[in-house]
């Protein structure tokens, strides 16, 4: 566990949350206890008026910047800022994680040295997963507390992030530098960001706002909607030509953004333990009946029939006259079909066979 159990033995104790699972893994050098526990809380269905004061903030993620925020927030020990800093938890233990894979290379597959070498590289890919995680749960975090409405881009990370190196017959340009890039934008989460926002936001009250992938955030100036269409990633600062606003790209996607995005409505948000997961269908996974059927998980459009559901058979009769006659056509079909069976060899040497097969009375 990466908290104490003390909160929630309090909880169970009063009567107020059931534990369902522990769960026991590894990761690293560490053993963790993931508990799953069901626990009554009220959750507030709208900002508080701290959150209402401080209105909205838009969020442009990237590589060089983690987050581009429209309005500051205040990080522990620091003062306010636009720019969250970049701690680089990747970059910092690269020189430990080349020594260690080298390590790693060198050893013979099954010793034991191997194994401890295994381990050791191991310790360092979790922990500098872990520094990641904590840096991330405080942002969004600040985030959700802070502000009544978070807007966030809809990032396509995985298109982002995919290699430049091309095919045999068409090889890919500047491969390397693209790889440097790739590894920037996958030490910044900006996947993991935007789900803990998803759910953070329904705990503390916020609204998330989406914007469209295909706007032109970083193009368009935030003050009078000029676009700047070569505008390219090297050009760090946007200058617009009607307006004369100099701003940082990142500050002035940030403001579009928060400008353009759409809420998200909170039925479709998905939440952990909320009982807010949805199907493809739109309705609940759980089934609500008590014998635990899954007709509680359709949805249709028409109204569903009372009773128990009708099963397709031949000898069911129709109501109408129409009907009746197709009927009993399929009856006539499937007759023929039984006879013809009967008749058949096949049919012949299993009867035959069963008939030597049964006792004699």
């Amino acid at each position: 566990m990466h908290n104490s159990a003390k909160r929630l033995a309090r909880l169970v104790d009063r009567g107020h949350a059931a534990v369902q699972s522990v769960t026991i893994s590894r990761a690293g050098h560490h053993w963790y206890a993931s508990v799953l526990a069901r626990v009554e809380q009220d959750l507030p269905d709208r900002p508080s008026r701290r959150q209402r004061g401080a209105g909205a903030v838009g969020v442009d993620l990237g590589g060089k910047t983690p987050a581009a925020l429209s309005a500051p927030i205040t990080m522990p020990g620091q003062a306010p800022r636009l720019l969250v800093p970049n701690p680089r938890h990747l970059a910092a233990d690269t020189k430990r994680l080349a020594k260690a894979q080298r390590n790693l290379s060198r050893t013979v597959k099954g010793s034991r040295r191997r194994r401890k070498a295994a381990r050791h590289l191991g310790a360092i890919h979790h922990w500098v997963a872990e520094r990641r995680a904590t840096y991330l749960h405080t942002v969004t975090k600040l985030l959700a507390t802070t502000y009544a409405t978070v807007a966030v881009e809809d990032l396509n990370v995985a298109g982002m992030s995919a290699s430049s190196r091309g095919t045999l017959a068409d090889s890919g340009k500047n491969v390397r530098q693209k790889a440097g890039l790739n590894r920037s934008i996958l030490d910044v989460s900006p996947a993991e960001i935007r789900r803990q926002l998803t759910y953070k936001s329904f705990w503390y009250g916020s609204q998330l706002a989406v914007c469209d992938r295909w706007f032109p955030s970083s193009k368009t100036c935030s003050a009078c909607g000029w676009q700047n269409p070569r505008l390219t990633l090297a050009d760090r600062v946007f200058t617009c030509t009607q307006c004369h606003l100099v701003v940082d790209r990142d500050l002035n996607a940030a403001r579009n953004i928060a400008a353009h995005a759409i809420p998200v409505p909170v039925p479709g948000t998905v939440a952990p333990g909320t009982e807010e997961t949805q199907n493809a269908r739109g309705a609940a996974t759980r089934p609500t009946t008590p014998q635990g059927g899954r007709q509680a998980a359709l949805k249709r459009e028409d109204p569903v029939p009372a009773g128990p559901p009708r099963e397709s058979n031949l000898l069911t009769v129709p109501a109408n006259a129409e009907s009746a006659t197709m009927h009993a056509e399929k009856q006539q079909v499937a007759e023929g079909a039984l006879l013809a069976r009967r008749d058949g060899p096949e049919f012949q040497r299993r009867f035959r066979r069963e008939v030597r097969r049964a006792p004699l009375t």
